[in-house]
């Protein structure tokens, strides 16, 4: 069944290279040229899916049928070693909407916002407060002239401000764009979230359970298999997804100056996957095409993280990213160097408190337990809903998992765990002196440099941890107390103008906040269209000025309405 498919997808699939003259801009940034000669800067569009690790044909796996991702990377860059800094959405996204580290920004838990039913009785609902000075990335895309739409998913760990975007919804899109605008524009498919692994139970198979691999963890069990069978067809409509968003491009005639990225926001949705800081739940795909052909079907290695994304596509831009992100460019004018090493920290998921944080270089993971005494499996209600959940927990009840599968029920854990990746890529084997791996720390710590090598990345991650993680000895509720102090969440103060010289320039007593407003009723692109101030604008006699302030994690201000008298 499984070849069937291959080729009649692959087929029409597959398109030919852009063969339109270009220029490049200094710093590698491709654009094309207008008749008068003017540079044009690129368009940027992000396809972002969910909970998926590199299972794609393209990255080498042999079960994925992903046809339209692979011809994508054939005309582009793969990035093979780009890692998140959690294994779940919302810390995500809000690390994919700042570039800032999570834990930095005291979005690690998951999810502070939304129904109850994800939080303990003692967490009530909230934003996260931005530190002064910190935006989402999208508002300096807009103050350089660029378009900017989200469709439809945010998660932020905050509601994103007006600001942020022109449209944000399910029919936000760059077509909307004023005539002659750049735009940059998200695109986001739930095809391949973890709800849809049992949403989608009963749908057509695109892969055969008795072709999916089992990984160690797992038991040869029948349910587990579907429900991995399931994940990879859920994959191969997701490529679907991706190849609707290219043919809107081309058939618009906006290919030819587009450059499309696509990744994931974390890694597997599977059980023992998704909220694990673990190779498997933190490993992404990420690909860049050029419109130019420029660096197609090439391959970048490098150590690289969600927090680069942001930094990556401003610099794309020709956007030099701000000194508070964390992050660092690795493609575009102000690329950086691949990183040494990479982190991840989990905190509490839904209801369930399991505090970790981890390390990884480019051969061995650390992680630091501060919650041993309890399993790694975490009772999270949600992924009960999953079929291989519910069979697993059985197996579990009933003692018919072998070692590997049943360690992650197991506690207390080890305070630390330490992996070498190129011997065992499953992470089974702990070489942190732990007497329940003995046997296998015996066999593979014959390379005298694991200690050596066990100090060093311990090294590295306290040193991370103190500079990004400083909030983890306190509670959430503690850390809500210093956002919103008694439970009361912190109000813009009133938007001001100042008129001078026929130009109004727009001030307010709350530091930090962006502005958005309307001229005589209108954005640049209609009545519900706000503008971004970015820089004093010109008014006339008449003319009236609706104003509104935003900082994230705060309460908007009122809209204020003004009027010029002269």
């Amino acid at each position: 069944m499984k070849q069937i498919i291959h080729s009649f997808l692959y087929g029409s699939a597959v398109w030919a290279a852009c063969t339109v003259s270009q220029e490049v801009k200094a710093g590698g940034i491709p654009v094309s040229t207008t008749e008068d000669g003017d540079a044009v800067s690129p368009n940027i569009v992000c396809v972002v899916c969910e909970d998926i690790g590199p299972w794609l044909h393209c990255f080498g796996d042999s079960v994925a049928v992903t046809p339209t991702i692979d011809a994508l990377a054939a005309e582009g860059i793969r990035y093979t070693s780009i890692y998140g800094t959690v294994g779940v959405s919302a810390p995500s996204r809000a690390a994919l909407i700042t570039g800032m580290y999570p834990t930095h920004i005291n979005a690690n838990y998951m999810r502070t916002q939304g129904g109850q039913i994800a939080r303990p009785p003692a967490v009530t609902g909230y934003d996260i407060v931005l530190p002064e000075g910190i935006k989402c990335y999208t508002e300096l895309l807009r103050a350089a002239g660029y378009y900017c739409t989200n469709n439809p998913k945010t998660d932020y760990q905050f509601l994103p401000p007006l600001t942020a975007w022109d449209e944000c919804g399910r029919q936000a899109h760059w077509r909307n764009r004023p005539k002659g605008m750049p735009f940059f524009a998200i695109f986001n498919t739930l095809a391949s979230h973890e709800q849809k692994v049992w949403e989608s139970a009963k749908d057509t198979l695109y892969v055969s359970p008795d072709d999916v691999v089992l990984p160690p963890y797992y038991p040869e069990d029948s349910i587990v298999r579907r429900d991995i069978a399931v994940m990879y067809s859920n994959i191969y409509r997701m490529d679907c997804f991706v190849r609707q968003m290219i043919d809107e491009l081309r058939a618009a005639g906006e290919w030819d100056n587009t450059i499309l990225i696509f990744y994931s926001d974390n890694g597997g949705p599977l059980p023992r996957q998704k909220r694990e800081i673990t190779e498997v739940g933190t490993h992404i795909p990420l690909i860049i095409r050029y419109p130019d052909g420029r660096l197609a079907g090439s391959i970048d290695d490098g150590l690289r993280s969600v927090i680069d994304i942001p930094p990556t596509i401003l610099s794309l831009a020709g956007i030099k990213p701000p000194a508070y992100m964390d992050g660092k460019a690795f493609a575009g004018k102000y690329a950086s160097p691949s990183r040494r090493y990479v982190f991840a920290a989990r905190d509490r998921m839904d209801k369930c408190y399991d505090q970790q944080g981890g390390v990884r270089d480019r051969r061995y993971r650390y992680i630091c337990n501060y919650t041993p005494n309890q399993p790694g499996y975490q009772p999270v209600g949600f992924r009960l809903n999953m079929p291989m959940m519910r069979r697993m927990l059985q197996l579990h009840e009933e003692g018919a998992l072998d070692e590997n599968q049943e360690s992650w029920f197991v506690w207390p854990r080890p305070r630390e765990e330490f992996y070498d990746l190129e011997k065992d890529p499953h992470e089974m084997c702990n070489l942190i002196n732990d007497p329940a791996y003995r046997k296998d720390i015996n066999r593979l710590r014959k390379d005298p440099a694991y200690r050596k090598d066990i100090n060093r990345l311990r090294k590295v991650y306290r040193q991370w941890e103190r500079k990004y993680w400083q909030c983890r000895p306190l509670t959430e509720p503690e850390i809500v107390q210093t956002m919103w102090p008694d439970g009361v969440q912190p109000l813009v103060s009133a938007p001001q103008i100042v008129q001078k010289g026929g130009q109004v320039k727009l001030e307010c007593s709350t530091p930090g906040v962006s502005y958005a407003y309307q001229l005589n009723g209108r954005g640049r692109n209609g009545e519900k269209h706000w503008n971004l101030y970015v820089e004093p604008f010109v008014v006339h006699k008449g003319d009236r000025v609706a104003v509104q302030a935003f900082r994230v994690g705060y309460k908007k201000s009122e809209i204020v309405d003004f009027l010029i008298e002269h």
